[in-house]
């Protein structure tokens, strides 16, 4: 049994509030479409327990709420569909990250669009006043073209005190512009009460993209693994897990077309990365539907595709 003062030190020793995400996947190709199953895929309540057996602790699930805003409300059905997930996560004890995802409008028009980020993000606040904690929000994925960094920090800093009138407690996501990249986030204020800052890592760009179909001139294959690519790799989350207060990094992945003992190489070198600097991960992303992309579970096959689960999950679940 601990001493007293023992026990008194170790409780100093922990965060008063530890930022419960550590294991996360990314539920995309769904809501982030303009209307779930655009882009082949429709959230099932299997995988979300399937993600949770696997051992995950957490979701993000991407939300195009820009699409479904009418200029006075949000549609009712897209709320009722996310509360329907929240729902089915929350049954298998999974955190869910509620990602507002795809606002492109307002990365090339910031001044004409900032004032509907405003409205959204009030009438989320208001539908989910007294949801469970571990509903954390994201309040902007990827800002990029003219919403930089600079442009995105008092609107995000706008956005939470807002958020706080109902919410004094929830965790707040925000990161920097050029969509989310690592040295913008490192170039952010430190984070405030319950807020995290979050980047994405997709490098080298030629790698985890290459041959990808969506894209009009994509990388031809590249290879990757050497001392000099694991030492960059090593550096970047060395100086992630660095910086001041708690950092996400939320999406991190390699397109399908990759040869898989390369992608699976880069994921667990990342994952392992990360871990190793104490960094919450969410990867990029469980499955694309019909569409081919960077997806960790065969929705066909009902299945973990060869080598993901061990890559991402090395450890059974407790």
């Amino acid at each position: 049994m601990l001493r007293p003062t023992a026990l008194a030190l170790l409780l100093f020793a922990q965060p008063a509030f530890a930022f419960p995400v550590e294991r996360c996947i990314n539920l995309g190709a769904a809501m982030e479409a303009p209307v779930e199953g655009d882009w082949g895929y429709v959230i099932q309540r299997r995988h979300i327990h399937e993600i949770a057996t696997a051992g995950f602790d957490t979701i993000r699930l991407p939300v195009r709420f820009s699409a479904h805003w009418d200029g006075q409300r949000l549609d009712p059905q897209i709320l009722a569909r996310t509360d329907q997930i929240i729902a089915w996560a929350d049954a298998v004890g999974l955190n869910v990250i509620l990602d507002l995802h795809h606002f492109t409008e307002l990365n090339a028009n910031p001044d004409a669009h900032i004032p509907t980020l405003h409205q959204i993000w009030d009438a989320l606040a208001i539908h989910y006043t007294g949801a469970p904690d571990n509903l954390i929000f994201e309040l902007f994925n990827e800002p990029e073209d003219a919403f930089t960094t600079t442009r995105a920090l008092p609107v995000f800093a706008q956005i939470t005190a807002r958020i706080r009138n109902a919410h004094p407690d929830r965790w707040i996501i925000t990161g920097g512009g050029n969509w989310n990249d690592l040295d913008d986030m490192l170039h952010m204020p430190p984070p405030g009460h319950r807020e995290v800052r979050t980047f994405h890592y997709y490098r080298p760009w030629a790698f985890t993209h290459q041959q990808a179909a969506y894209l009009e001139d994509p990388p031809p294959p590249t290879p990757w693994g050497s001392p000099e690519d694991r030492a960059t790799l090593a550096a970047d989350m060395a100086r992630a897990g660095s910086a001041d207060g708690p950092v996400f990094l939320g999406e991190f992945g390699v397109y399908a077309a990759t040869d898989p003992d390369d992608r699976l190489s880069w994921i667990t070198a990342v994952r392992e990365a990360a871990d190793a600097n104490d960094l919450p991960w969410c990867y990029w992303g469980f499955t694309q539907g019909a569409v081919t992309g960077f997806s960790a579970y065969d929705t066909a096959a009902e299945q973990w595709e060869p080598g993901m689960r061990d890559a991402l999950l090395p450890e059974p679940p407790s």
